[in-house]
């Protein structure tokens, strides 16, 4: 797996061709992630479409921006496998090193990227959708699903 440097980011991409769709699926938790990564697939099913699985990780200030508070050995193993579980259509994953999530996040998009995010249904509005609503303001796709799996508690 190659590896790029640069001052703002990493990046671990494994190749793949450009497809007419890309599905982005920001890394969340283990849980909605998953969640995210089934609706990716079934948005995508039977189309020309490739899913970009993008963790951002939060490095602190004090810390330098080149290097990840948690290994990254670690990250690309929970997104390994997460992908092999899931996803039947081609895809791809990202590690980028960033001060915070969505400006991390928003480096990764493309113009027409679709982005697809899980979140717990809350009767409140939660950090995930106020993503989706910002991510919308700047003129991006996003699909929202809400996990509504047995232990939301």
């Amino acid at each position: 797996m190659k590896k790029t440097w640069s001052p703002a980011l990493t990046s671990t991409p494994r190749t793949i061709e450009r497809a007419p769709l890309d599905l982005v699926v920001p890394f969340t938790t283990p849980r909605l992630t998953e969640a995210a990564l089934r609706a990716a697939s079934r948005l995508g099913g039977g189309l020309d479409s490739a899913v970009r699985i993008v963790k951002v990780q939060v490095v602190p200030f004090p810390l330098d921006l080149r290097y990840s508070p948690v290994p990254v050995e670690f990250i690309e193993k929970q997104m390994e496998h997460l992908c092999g579980e899931v996803l039947s259509l081609p895809h791809s994953a990202e590690i980028r090193l960033a001060r915070e999530f969505e400006g991390g996040l928003r480096g990764a998009l493309r113009f027409r990227s679709m982005i697809v995010l899980a979140t717990k249904k809350r009767p409140w509005r939660t950090r995930t959708e106020r993503l989706a609503d910002s991510l919308r303001a700047g003129g991006y796709t996003v699909v929202l699903v809400y996990d509504e799996g047995k232990n939301n508690a």
